[in-house]
């Protein structure tokens, strides 16, 4: 087996300069042509570099933490797909702690995470209100969607798409709409500012601990089309197909997955790109943790949301590279 003096000889530069360029390190200056040489004669020698002896040295793990949800949710198992490459690509492993929305699961999931020394954590489960969990840990947190202080958050604008959405329900013959979002979620906003420009007729519900409420509103008043977050469409689904003689229009908030086959009430979509939330929030953890520097809290803006009209047969197929 290889070793990192083997490297440096071969490549004929210090064993000093290799570890620099393992290590990220920019104590060292090196040619581009320098870091050419010795990348290519660790990939011919295939070197493997220690990770314990090198977390020993540098106090870092090259390890993320990802809390996830229910892994049968499609949404949740594509963010963690492209979280795993993207952290395979920097050479960085990818720990998974999976819970569920109870309080004291998040609580031993971050613990786990926490004990396994992990530099950063991506969350697609930890709710602002749960942040307090890591506060005071100066780990760089990533939440997709969500904004919490000291707290990164990657996202995309969907007001324009929005806009977009109020329009094909008016050209369905539809002058208002009941829609529902949870309170921490950012699209709250992209409403309201939807509905002031195109002034569209918007019964519009903010919860916050159950979605019971939003349910009970629609099996009370039957609105006629629905804008909601994916997150509940098969909930939602289930309460309709109980309900006589009611086909409302759904506009959802969806990713990649072609969910909308799932029902034909599903005539729209509001669409962002998991694989960009993904990788994007795993390269600025990445980022910060080889830059301690770097500011822990703030908005990275994603690609903005785009409208899409199911009924058209003609859907575009989004990507991210």
């Amino acid at each position: 087996m290889a070793t990192l003096k083997d490297i440096a000889k071969e490549a004929g530069v210090s064993s000093a300069l290799v570890s620099c360029y393992l290590n990220g390190s920019k104590t060292m200056r090196m040619s581009e042509e320098t870091r050419k040489r010795i990348g290519e004669t660790i990939q011919r020698l295939n070197y493997r570099p220690d990770r314990l002896a090198r977390s020993l040295r540098t106090g870092k793990s090259r390890s993320i933490g990802m809390l996830g949800g229910n892994v049968s949710n499609p949404y949740m198992g594509h963010l963690a797909d492209e979280a795993l490459d993207e952290a395979r690509k920097h050479d960085y492993t990818l720990i998974f702690a999976l819970a569920r929305t109870e309080r004291n699961e998040i609580a031993e999931a971050v613990d786990f995470l926490l004990r396994n020394r992990v530099d950063a954590i991506y969350s697609a489960t930890l709710s602002v209100a749960e942040c307090a969990l890591l506060k005071d840990r100066n780990l760089p947190v990533v939440l997709p969607a969500y904004s919490a202080p000291g707290m990164l958050s990657v996202q995309a604008d969907v007001t324009e798409a929005f806009c977009d959405a109020f329009g094909f329900l008016r050209s369905r013959g539809h002058e208002t709409a009941f829609s529902y979002l949870d309170k921490p979620l950012p699209w709250n906003g992209c409403v309201a500012k939807a509905v002031e420009t195109t002034g569209f007729r918007l019964v519009h519900q903010i919860y916050e601990d159950s979605v019971q409420p939003c349910f009970d509103y629609i099996a009370e008043q039957r609105p006629g089309a629905i804008l909601l977050n994916g997150q509940s469409l098969y909930p939602l689904l289930d309460m309709i197909r109980g309900m006589e003689d009611y086909k409302p229009d759904l506009v959802i908030g969806v990713d990649e997955f072609h969910c909308f086959l799932e029902s034909p009430l599903i005539v729209g979509g509001v669409r962002t790109s998991t694989a960009e939330k993904a990788r994007r929030g795993i390269q600025e953890l990445i980022r910060r943790i080889e830059d301690p520097g770097a500011p822990n809290e703030g908005v990275i803006s994603l690609a903005p949301g785009k409208f899409i009209d199911f009924t058209s047969g003609n859907i575009p197929v989004m990507s991210y590279t």
